[in-house]
C-alpha cells in the first residue's frame, strides 16, 4: 500500500538519534493515512468527523479505501470544517489523496491553503455518480503543485451542505519518479485501466462517467447502454417473473471495442433498470479476448447464459451461472464446453459463434453460428445433457455458391424454436452482394430433425428478410410467462458510423415486438402492446390530402397509427422528423412497395439513394387500404405494415427543429391518423 506514515517515523527517530531535540520542518501531513483512529494532529474548526473502518463490497476488492481506515463526514450533523498539520512542500512537489462521497458540491471538499495567508491554491470535490452504485468509491487525485515547493500548506476538509465526504490516503512528500508514476497508475486503475479485474474496472469506469452523458440525447423508450458502444442482443430471458436483457457493449467509448456483456432488466419491457455488467473479456488487449454474443436458460430457479469467447481470432463456447441473475461464474472449471476440437471437419474454428441454447425433453442443444472451409456460412447443432460434454449433431443450414445473392457468407447469430406448430430458424447472414447493408436477417420456416440435426422441407425461396430497414440486425427471441414469443434486435448497423457517438453513445436495441407464424408461413411482428400503456395526449383526424399538407402535429417521440387507401402509381404518406418546410423521414406507398427515405434527416452522412431509400413488399388489404404503425423515438422509426406483415426499422438524425408530421400525396387520398406522446418518466 502506499503509505509513507511508517517511513516517516523511521526517518524522524534516526535524525533524533544524532540530532538530539533538534526537528526540521514537517513535509509530510500527519496521520494522513487514518490508520491510527487518531486526529490529534489535526485541528478541528467546526463539525465531528469520524474515522471509519467500513468495508465497502467484500473488501477485497480495488477501488476503495487504502488500509483499514479512512476519514469520513457520514456522520456529521453540522457543518464541519477541519485542518491538516502545516508542512513544508518538498520532494517533487506533487500531493495525492483518495476522495470519495456523495457529493459534487464545491461545499463539500478537500482544499490545499497557504499557511501564511490561508489563500486557497486548489481544491477537489467528490466526482462519482451520484447514485445506488459505486457511490463511495474512491478516486485518486495527483496535484502538480511544484510551483509552490518549499511553501508552508495545510489542507482543509470541508462540509458545509450536509452531504459528506470521504478521505484516505494523503501524501504530501513524493520524493522521486518511481513513487510518482505508482501514484498515476493508480489513478488509471481507479478509472478502470490497467488492472486484472476486467469486470471491476469497466462498471467503475462507466459509473464514474456516465453522469456525462446528456438525457436529452438519449432514447426515451429503447433500450441502450448507459454510455458507450452497443450491438447484439444476448441472453434474452425471463427470470424471476422478471424480462432480463444483455447486450455486447463496450463501456469504454462509442465504439466498437472490448466486449462485455451488458445488462438491464425490466417488469413491461419499456422501462428498464441497468444492472452491473455480467460478463468481460478474459483478457484486454489488442487481438486479446472478448466475449461475444450467446443465450440464456433458466434451469432449476438459476441462470445460465452461454456464449463465445474470442482469443486471437479463435472462437469457443462457455457457459457461466448465476444463482441471483446478476453475478456469473463460469461452470467446468472455466474451461471450455464446446472448442474447436468438436467442430466438424467442415467448420473453420476461426469463424464459430453466438450459441442460442434451447431444451428439447431431457436434452438440451445449441445452435451455433459457423463458417465452411470453403467459406460460405452454417448453422451447427449440438446436444447435451448435462451443459459440460457437447456432441455434434449436424448442420441445421448450409450456404453455397447458389445462396450467396441470398445469403450471402458466414451465418451470425441464429436462433431456432417452435412457433405456432412451425419450426423457425432466424439467422443475421453476412457479406450478401448487393444488400444494403451488407449483412441481413432472415427466418425459413421448416421442419427440424434433432436426429440429424437438419432443418428439412424448405428451399431457397422460402428465405425472407425479418425487417427491411437499415438498422435491424442480430434478432433474437425469448419466451415470457404469458407464451409470447418476443424478439428483440439491435438497432444498427455495421457499415455505418453511428451519428450518436459524439454524445457519448452508440447503438440501441430495438423495441420489444411479439412475432407469429401465419397459416401462409409468414413471420407477423407488431410491438408489445406494453407501449401502448404509455400513450398520452390522444389526437385523431380524418383528412383528404392533395399535395403536401401542412404540419399536423409536433414531436419526436410518438406513436402514429396510420390508414388510407393509395392509388397504385402515386406516392401518397406520411413525413416524419420534418422542418417547417416539409424536409424529413418520408414514409409512403407506391406500386406495391412501402418506402423510407431518410435522406433528409441524415445530415448529409452516408449519402445516396443506397443508403438511404429502403423498400418492403406489400399487398394491399382486401378493400385496398394500407395500415401503418409508426413508432418514433428520438433518433429512429419503426413502422409495422399491415398489422405486422412486414417491417422498417432505421435510425435517423435530427434536432430540435425536425420535429413536425406532414401528411402527403400525389392524387387525393382520405388518410385517418391517430396520434399518441409516448411519455417514459
Amino acid at each position: 500500500m502506499m503509505k509513507k506514515l511508517a517511513l516517516i517515523t523511521i526517518i524522524f527517530f534516526t535524525v533524533f538519534a544524532f540530532t538530539g531535540c533538534v526537528s526540521g520542518p514537517d513535509y509530510q501531513v500527519l496521520d494522513g493515512d487514518f490508520e491510527k483512529n487518531d486526529l490529534s494532529h489535526w485541528t478541528l474548526v467546526s463539525g465531528n468527523p469520524t474515522i471509519s473502518d467500513e468495508i465497502y463490497f467484500d473488501g477485497s476488492r480495488k477501488y476503495m479505501q487504502e488500509g483499514e481506515s479512512f476519514l469520513t463526514t457520514k456522520e456529521s450533523t453540522e457543518s464541519l470544517v477541519i485542518r491538516s498539520n502545516h508542512f513544508v512542500l518538498s520532494g517533487m512537489g506533487y500531493i495525492t489523496f483518495l476522495l470519495s462521497g456523495n457529493s459534487n458540491s464545491q461545499n463539500t471538499q478537500l482544499s490545499i491553503h497557504l499557511s501564511s495567508t490561508d489563500e486557497l491554491i486548489e481544491s477537489a470535490y467528490h466526482m462519482t455518480y451520484d447514485g445506488d452504485l459505486f457511490i463511495d468509491n474512491f478516486v485518486r487525485i495527483v496535484w502538480d503543485l511544484s510551483v509552490y515547493l518549499d511553501t508552508e500548506l495545510y489542507i482543509q476538509i470541508s462540509d458545509t451542505d450536509a452531504n459528506y465526504i470521504n478521505v484516505d490516503g494523503i501524501d504530501t512528500f513524493i520524493e522521486n519518479d518511481y513513487e510518482l508514476q505508482r501514484y498515476q497508475t493508480n489513478v488509471l486503475e481507479r478509472m478502470g485501466f490497467m488492472t486484472d479485474d476486467l469486470l471491476m474496472s469497466a462498471e467503475y469506469y462507466l459509473n464514474l462517467h456516465k453522469q456525462y452523458i446528456d438525457s436529452d440525447t438519449r432514447y426515451s423508450y429503447h433500450l441502450m447502454g448507459e454510455m458507450g458502444w452497443i450491438n447484439d442482443p444476448n441472453g434474452l430471458v425471463y427470470f424471476e417473473d422478471e424480462y432480463h436483457v444483455f447486450y455486447q457493449h463496450n463501456p469504454y467509448a462509442s465504439i466498437w471495442g472490448p466486449m462485455h456483456w451488458g445488462h438491464a432488466k425490466s417488469d413491461d419491457l419499456i422501462r428498464w433498470e441497468y444492472l452491473p455488467i455480467a460478463v468481460a473479456p478474459i483478457v484486454n488487449h489488442a487481438g486479446g479476448g472478448a466475449a461475444f454474443s450467446g443465450s440464456a436458460i433458466e434451469i432449476g430457479g438459476d441462470l445460465y447464459i452461454m456464449y463465445t469467447e474470442n482469443w486471437q481470432g479463435y472462437q469457443y463456447q462457455v457457459i457461466s451461472k448465476s444463482e441471483d441473475g446478476i453475478t456469473f461464474e463460469k461452470i467446468n472449471e472455466g474451461n471450455s464446453v464446446i472448442n474447436e476440437d468438436d467442430l466438424p471437419f467442415y467448420a473453420n474454428p476461426v469463424d464459430f459463434r453466438d450459441p442460442k441454447i434451447l431444451k428439447k425433453g431431457d436434452t438440451y442443444y445449441s445452435v451455433i453460428g459457423s463458417r465452411q472451409i470453403n467459406d460460405y456460412g452454417q448453422v451447427l447443432l449440438f446436444s447435451s445433457d448435462n451443459l459440460i460434454d457437447w456432441e455434434y449433431v449436424g448442420p441445421v443450414i448450409q450456404g453455397s455458391v447458389n445462396t450467396l445473392y441470398t445469403l450471402g457468407k458466414m451465418f451470425e447469430c441464429p436462433d431456432l424454436f417452435e412457433l405456432d406448430g412451425s419450426d423457425v430458424l432466424i439467422m443475421s447472414p453476412q457479406e450478401i452482394p448487393g444488400h444494403r447493408n451488407t449483412h441481413g436477417t432472415v427466418y425459413v420456416v421448416g421442419d427440424m430433425n434433432y436426429q440429424t440435426g437438419m432443418l428439412e422441407n424448405w428451399d431457397l425461396s422460402q428465405i425472407k428478410e425479418i425487417d427491411y430497414g437499415f438498422d435491424f440486425y442480430a434478432p433474437q427471441t425469448m419466451i415470457d410467462s404469458e407464451g409470447r414469443r418476443i424478439m428483440i434486435a439491435w438497432m444498427q448497423s455495421w457499415n455505418r458510423s453511428p451519428m450518436t457517438g459524439q454524445y457519448g453513445w452508440a447503438g440501441a436495441l430495438t423495441l420489444p415486438r411479439e412475432i407469429h407464424i401465419d397459416s401462409e408461413g409468414q413471420l407477423i411482428q407488431y410491438p408489445v402492446s406494453e407501449i401502448e400503456n404509455y400513450r398520452e395526449n390522444f389526437e385523431s383526424k380524418v383528412i383528404d390530402v392533395l399535395g403536401n399538407q401542412d404540419s399536423l402535429y409536433t414531436g419526436n417521440v410518438i406513436d402514429i397509427e396510420l390508414s388510407f387507401k393509395p392509388v397504385e402509381t402515386e406516392s401518397s404518406g406520411i413525413t416524419v422528423f420534418a422542418d417547417s418546410e416539409g424536409n424529413g423521414t418520408h414514409i409512403y406507398y407506391k406500386e406495391g412497395y412501402v418506402y423510407l427515405d431518410r435522406t433528409d434527416n441524415m445530415g448529409g452522412r452516408h449519402p445516396g439513394d443506397f443508403y438511404n431509400i429502403t423498400k418492403a413488399p406489400v399487398v394491399l388489404q382486401e378493400d385496398g387500404t394500407l395500415t401503418l404503425r409508426i413508432l418514433l423515438d428520438q433518433f429512429s422509426v419503426e413502422v409495422f405494415i399491415n398489422n405486422g406483415e412486414q417491417a422498417i426499422t432505421s435510425t435517423i438524425y435530427q434536432s430540435d427543429s425536425t420535429d413536425k408530421i406532414f401528411l402527403f400525396s400525389e392524387s387525393e387520398t382520405e388518410f385517418t391518423l391517430s396520434k399518441w406522446d409516448l411519455i417514459i418518466d
